[in-house]
């Protein structure tokens, strides 16, 4: 039983923690909105938006005195993907595509995970 309980602690561990949903709706909820990257050097907002079943991406960049937003022009469309393991998020732009696993998703904190590399975001509020 012993063997059993840590053969399995490890995969429970490293799961999705989306407590808050169940649905492709609910994680699109969770996801409106702006985030940014968690490192220091940041200066990208994303914004998330979804509207008819379709998702949206806009990348603002922050201006130098902190109080802008300018709008980058590249703006990929997004789409949510229930699997059996969780959810992943597919981003697609005029010339390439890639999906990103989603590892943790809260109303202030977003994980994903592309090619083995986690990138934590937080909830961008100005």
């Amino acid at each position: 039983m012993l063997n059993l309980i840590l053969i399995l602690l490890p995969l429970i561990s490293f799961g999705q923690h989306l407590k808050c949903c169940k649905s492709v709706n609910e994680v699109e909820l969770y996801l409106n909105g702006n985030w940014i990257e968690k490192k220091a050097e940041a200066n990208t907002v994303y914004e998330f938006w979804f509207e008819n079943g379709k998702g949206h991406l806009s990348e603002k960049e922050i201006t130098e005195n902190g109080d802008e937003l300018i709008e980058l022009e590249i703006q990929p469309y997004v789409e949510v993907i229930k699997y059996e393991g969780g959810f992943k998020i597919k981003f697609t732009y005029p010339y390439e595509s890639w999906t990103s696993e989603l590892k943790y998703l809260n109303s202030n904190k977003l994980i994903l995970i592309r090619d083995g590399k986690e990138t934590e975001y937080y909830r961008y509020k100005k």
